[in-house]
């Protein structure tokens, strides 16, 4: 008896070891094949919606959709070909893609990607923006710094980049960013950059500053169309913030992140990547 039991079990192990197993994640009844089947699988249940997985999605094709809601199709993982979107498309069926990307843009992307019709869900491209009218002039006050505690000013320059999906070959046509870009800077140029913790007093026409520096008070009767107020300190950090907030919102669908660089002065400055559909972007871009 026991030798048939090893027999028995000897014969499963050679089966396991040829790959006669697979992963799988079940989750309120259902069984899905990846965690991201399972992830959306468990959104559409809390949403309460109703929706098919694993269904063949037009006849006298292979293709199977992950999840079918609808008239949408959900596809994890894998893209239908131009020509199996043609026709879903012909039949009124609209697609979305979901895949895993290792490729991160920081730290708090989680690597998801997704792609509705027309769009890719694949490569992902960079283009930059390097132009003599991304150059302008700003004054700034640093409180807290031996040196910048004195009002002083900077000439720089900007360079921006622009992260997404490309659509007709293009991230975005460098004519239709190149504008965006130049009338933020504009909005900027000859600026006095200061944090608004220090503002005493403002109306229509000017803003009153008061506050401690290094070498002693400092206070300021300032015109409030010539003043940025920042809500930190007047940083190349927080200004480089500063000019990516008047971008974002400009940008079409298919940017996902969009980065700037700001030199101050020559061979120093910063760079700030931030993608689009963040929460935080969200909240600064309503205020």
């Amino acid at each position: 008896m026991q030798k048939n039991l090893l027999d028995g079990v000897s014969a499963r192990l050679k089966e396991l070891g040829k790959g006669g197993y697979a992963r799988v994640y079940r989750r309120d009844g259902r069984t899905y094949p990846s965690g991201l089947n399972a992830l959306v699988g468990a959104v559409l249940d809390a949403a309460g919606v109703d929706f098919k997985t694993d269904a063949t999605v037009m006849a006298g094709s292979s293709l199977r959709a992950d999840f079918v809601v609808g008239d949408r199709l959900i596809f994890i993982g894998m893209e239908p070909s131009l020509q199996e979107k043609k026709r879903l498309s012909m039949e009124g069926k609209r697609s979305l893609v979901l895949s895993e990307s290792s490729e991160r843009s920081d730290v708090f992307d989680l690597g998801v990607r997704a792609s509705r019709d027309g769009e890719s869900s694949g490569r992902r491209q960079t283009i930059f923006l390097d132009d003599p009218s991304f150059n302008f002039d700003y004054a700034h006050i640093l409180p807290k710094t031996e040196k910048c505690s004195v009002m002083h000013g900077h000439t720089s320059s900007a360079l921006v980049e622009l992260i997404g999906a490309p659509r007709d070959g293009m991230v975005v046509d460098f004519n239709d960013a190149k504008p965006v870009i130049k009338d933020a800077i504009a909005a900027l140029d000859h600026k006095l950059f200061i944090s608004e913790r220090y503002v005493t007093r403002r109306d229509r026409r000017s803003v009153s500053l008061s506050f401690e520096t290094v070498h002693g008070p400092f206070e300021l009767s300032v015109p409030r169309g010539t003043t940025v107020l920042l809500e930190g300190e007047a940083t190349v950090e927080n200004l480089a913030q500063e000019l990516l907030r008047r971008i974002v919102p400009k940008m079409p669908s298919n940017v996902e992140a969009v980065g700037v660089y700001v030199y101050e002065g020559l061979n120093k400055g910063t760079h700030l990547l931030a993608q689009i559909h963040s929460k935080e972007a969200e909240r600064r871009r309503m205020r």
